[in-house]
């Protein structure tokens, strides 16, 4: 009786970890910005390895841009939870401005999505057209405290908003003069900046690095806590500007209701991806990083609720352009 009442008790637990996609079908993973995002590069840098490792898993992105990737989270929390459909989240917009600033236009509460783990981390620059005259934080601020002529900065997503918003906020500046111009990603407004369509831009240093590398554009200072030891020369905005430090950061999420197991097989299946040599070199190379803290879906749900405590009291007060 001992006998079968232990092995009653490793059913559920080898089921568990029995479960695997259905074979033969490719696992579509949904971004919510145009292609070239950073949710986009990060994943594909693990989905590759992944898929290496794997040859019977096979990952297809596809875009679904707008609304500050309300189109795509919308789309995704309505598809069947059969373990076939990954959605590369942002975090800093999606769960603290996309509510607030479109109101509405999110038909479901992104915490409610199954977190499996945060991907990586960039920090978010300012960066210029380099035949623009400013070069550092503090040329900037000036320049947006005393402009009497128009000035554009290129955004491609809400979290880029809150750079812009904070350091407007700092200098008091005028939103007529001012403004911001918004792209269905990063890559789309950082190509405007390299062709001079508008002076600056505000995104992931990680998508902008291959225009700085090419001499299209270049950057102003970071929004990250520390400055990154492929680049160190370029400086950090809470140098200057108090407080000012906005990591855009990527990370896996199934559709609400996914069963617990379909969770715990993608978070075995990504995270030994994603602290390999393999991926830190692919990560170190696009200016981005990993934090361990965030790879289990307790530790990405905890983090999320810091990021929504610290930030949206200050998004609330925001009316953006």
């Amino acid at each position: 009786m001992k006998r079968i009442i232990a092995t009653l008790l490793l059913v559920p637990a080898l089921a568990w970890a029995q479960w695997t996609p259905p074979a033969g079908k490719p696992i579509t993973a949904t971004v919510g910005f145009a292609p070239g995002s950073g949710n986009e590069v990060s994943f594909r840098i693990v989905a590759g390895l992944v898929e290496k490792a794997n040859p019977n898993l096979n990952f297809v992105v596809v875009n679904r841009p707008g609304g500050g990737e309300s189109v795509g989270v919308n789309w995704f929390a309505q598809q069947p939870t059969t373990g076939q459909n990954l959605y590369i989240a942002s975090q800093q917009g999606l769960f603290t401005a996309t509510d607030i600033w479109f109101p509405g236009a999110l038909k479901i509460n992104p915490m409610d999505m199954e977190f499996v783990t945060t991907i990586a981390k960039s920090p978010l620059a300012v960066v210029a057209h380099v035949s623009s005259k400013t070069n550092t934080p503090a040329q900037l601020i000036e320049r947006l405290k005393t402009t009497k002529q128009p000035i554009t900065f290129a955004l491609g997503a809400p979290a880029h908003q809150l750079v812009y918003e904070y350091l407007m906020d700092h200098v008091k500046g005028d939103k007529k003069l001012i403004q911001t111009v918004t792209y269905k990603g990063p890559a789309q407004a950082v190509q405007d900046v390299a062709g001079n369509q508008v002076e600056f831009g505000i995104l992931p240093i990680a998508i902008a690095k291959p225009l700085i590398d090419a001499g299209k554009v270049k950057p102003i200072a970071l929004a990250g806590d520390q400055r990154l030891a492929q680049i160190p020369n370029v400086p950090l905005w809470k140098e200057t500007v108090p407080g000012l430090v906005v990591n855009a950061a990527w990370m896996i999420m199934l559709p609400p209701g996914t069963p617990r197991e379909q969770v715990e097989y993608y978070n075995r299946l990504f995270v030994p991806v994603i602290n390999s040599p393999e991926a830190k070199k692919l990560f170190d190379d696009n200016l981005m990083f990993t934090v361990k803290e965030e790879q289990t879906p307790e530790g990405v749900r905890a983090f999320m609720s810091r990021l929504i405590t610290k930030w949206q009291p200050y998004v609330r007060k925001i009316i953006p352009n």
